[in-house]
């Protein structure tokens, strides 16, 4: 492993989260959280000069780096950067528990979505709630950039399944196109998040609920910590919170045709297809639970898109049957988006490769071509996806096992699996708020290991992989 281009890198990643701090350290200091202004800066003079001293002490890399390194790269700055963010969830809050703190800072990043943290009368301080976005903010971007750059070009869960014109593997250093991919889905995400925000003000959202709820849908996350118990809003900016989940729940599967000018591509998207046949599924079956249309079709956008951001009366959701209530979550959205779960994008290829073996029970020697995305996709591809789908039902069941053994109850375990694994812990509710801290410590871990897709975290478990 190039250990000094890796090293470096997550040195400049975690000056860029002392940078989305700031926002959060000027609303502390305008609303006089004392407590909160003495956090961010302590966490940002460390982070400042932990990566300073990094950038200083650190040769520069001697040879290019691979995408193995950058898998390294995204793998640490998983696990490093709730550690560094973590302290804002500490001072100033009914908080003495680091590992909560951490737990919190992670559900963030990962835009899980759920809250372990208690403050009085449930008034959090505004600062942390912006902390909150950002954290949803800077988690959605590198979910989004590490799909599209790292886990492309690893071929990780199939080789395909997460490849788009935006990124090709350069022949010189793997971080030198990385920027780029950075810049193009942090621009799509913000000018997104903007059109969201200003449709909410238009019909008439307080300004500070309807940007929290537009960096939720854009992210697949829960900003507020009290989100999900919040009053639904009206008909009209229900209907704009709606379409912004469905974006958030596509990411560049439609954000790229968009932007290039074709609305037609984007439609007639695989993924974009499968998500909206999947919402009327969905609507069925909370149809034969007694919920109606409407509030079918909000359960349905939330829980595909794995945000847990109410469009209707959360507490009617109740009527559907775990199996049930569990499915989209587990489904989750496209593969090029920070929503959780499986992703749409490998459904779709076990479906067509399945299709093809039963076209072929009576023409055993025919031959069919398999693509996807006008890529065409050998056989390594199908097994790469069988592998990927084996791995994430595996670590669903170790992981409720795992739960079980701490003393949690049967459906609190599946809820805890199944919510934390596909990061949509607020879609599933009912969330223990007294988990112990081994327990905690497995659902930072469970959320992490979510967000790398499973299978990228299996090349770190070997030396050869650190040794390089």
């Amino acid at each position: 492993m190039n250990y000094a281009s890796v090293v470096r890198v997550l040195a400049l990643l975690l000056i860029v989260v002392v940078v989305a701090a700031i926002p959060a350290m000027f609303m502390a200091i305008a609303a006089r959280e004392t407590s909160q202004i003495f956090a961010f800066g302590t966490m940002a003079l460390a982070i400042i000069v932990l990566a300073s001293s990094v950038l200083l002490l650190t040769p520069k890399p001697e040879r290019k780096a691979r995408p193995s390194d950058a898998l390294a790269t995204v793998i640490l700055w998983w696990f490093i950067t709730p550690v560094a963010t973590c302290l804002p969830f500490i001072l100033g809050v009914q908080n003495d528990s680091v590992i909560s703190a951490i737990h919190e800072a992670t559900a963030c990043l990962t835009t899980t979505g759920q809250s372990v943290i208690s403050v009085q009368d449930n008034q959090w301080p505004i600062s942390l709630v912006v902390w909150r976005g950002m954290l949803h903010l800077l988690g959605g971007l590198a979910t989004v950039v590490a799909a599209a750059s790292v886990l492309a070009a690893l071929n990780l869960g199939g080789p395909g399944i997460h490849r788009t014109v935006l990124f090709t593997v350069p022949e010189t250093s793997f971080f030198d196109a990385v920027p780029r991919v950075v810049r193009m889905v942090a621009m799509l995400m913000i000018v997104s998040i903007l059109l969201l925000f200003s449709g909410l003000v238009f019909m008439g959202v307080p300004a500070e609920r309807a940007l929290g709820d537009a960096i939720s849908a854009l992210t697949t996350g829960l900003v507020h910590p009290q989100g999900i118990m919040r009053a639904p809003l009206d008909t009209g900016p229900s209907i704009i919170l709606g379409v912004g989940l469905f974006a958030g729940a596509m990411g560049l599967a439609l954000w790229l045709p968009l932007r290039d000018g074709k609305p037609f591509k984007a439609i007639s998207d695989p993924e974009v297809s499968l998500f909206v046949g999947l919402l009327i599924v969905f609507i069925c079956f909370a149809l034969a639970s007694d919920l109606n249309v409407t509030e079918g079709l909000s359960w349905a956008l939330s829980a595909l898109s794995t945000s847990g951001l109410s469009l209707s009366d959360p507490a009617d959701y109740n009527r559907i049957p775990l199996p049930v209530l569990v499915l989209p979550a587990l489904i989750g959205g496209s593969a090029l988006s920070a929503a959780g779960g499986v992703k749409l994008a490998r459904f779709i290829v076990l479906a067509r490769r399945a299709g093809q073996e039963f076209r072929q029970l009576g023409y055993r020697r025919s031959i069919l071509r398999f693509t996807f995305r006008d890529r065409e996709l050998n056989e390594r591809s199908v097994i790469g996806v069988w592998v990927y789908l084996i791995g994430y039902i595996l670590a669903i069941f170790l992981t409720m096992a795992a739960y079980s053994f701490m003393g949690e109850e049967f459906v609190p375990s599946i809820r805890l699996a199944i919510g934390s694994l596909t990061n949509s812990a607020a879609v599933l509710g009912s969330y223990p708020m007294d988990l112990s801290g081994p327990a905690q410590a497995l659902t930072i871990f469970t959320m992490i290991l979510g967000r790398l897709e499973v299978l990228a975290l299996i090349p770190a478990l070997s030396l050869s992989f650190w040794r390089g």
